[in-house]
């Protein structure tokens, strides 16, 4: 009897660990460049980040070009860029992007100074930025 318990739960630990499907690694990317794209859950959905000044475009493909999109995200630059006199170089890769467990939330970090945002995508009325305190 304990050897057939013992094979059923061989059985049934193989059986569940074929069902699954190990995640897509995430493509290596130079984090020192002024444009990165970033995946979210939804496979037809990515995220483009400006590094420099943390614009973020969210990016859907589609076989029909009614799906397809670029649409911006926020359109505020989120980085002083100094006076006309003195103006400041953008730096890249100040700006990245975290996933959260919602599949529609990402945080963006000013890499810099650690302030935070709350990036939200979706349909039209979805796309959002909130500061964090």
């Amino acid at each position: 009897m304990k050897r057939i318990m013992i094979l059923l739960v061989l059985v049934l630990s193989v059986i569940s660990s074929v069902g699954q499907e190990a995640p897509l690694p995430e493509p290596t990317q130079n984090p020192d460049v002024p444009f990165r794209l970033f995946r979210t859950k939804n496979i037809y959905t990515s995220l483009k980040l400006d590094t420099r000044f943390g614009l973020i475009w969210q990016v859907q493909w589609a076989l029909d070009n009614d799906h397809r999109l670029v649409a911006p995200i926020n359109r505020e630059i989120l980085v002083s860029l100094g006076t006309p006199q003195h103006p400041l170089t953008p730096k890249s890769g100040r700006f990245t992007l975290y996933p959260t467990e919602n599949i529609y939330t990402f945080v963006l970090l000013d890499q810099e100074d650690g302030r935070t945002w709350q990036v939200q995508w979706g349909d039209e009325k979805q796309r959002a930025i909130f500061a964090l305190p």
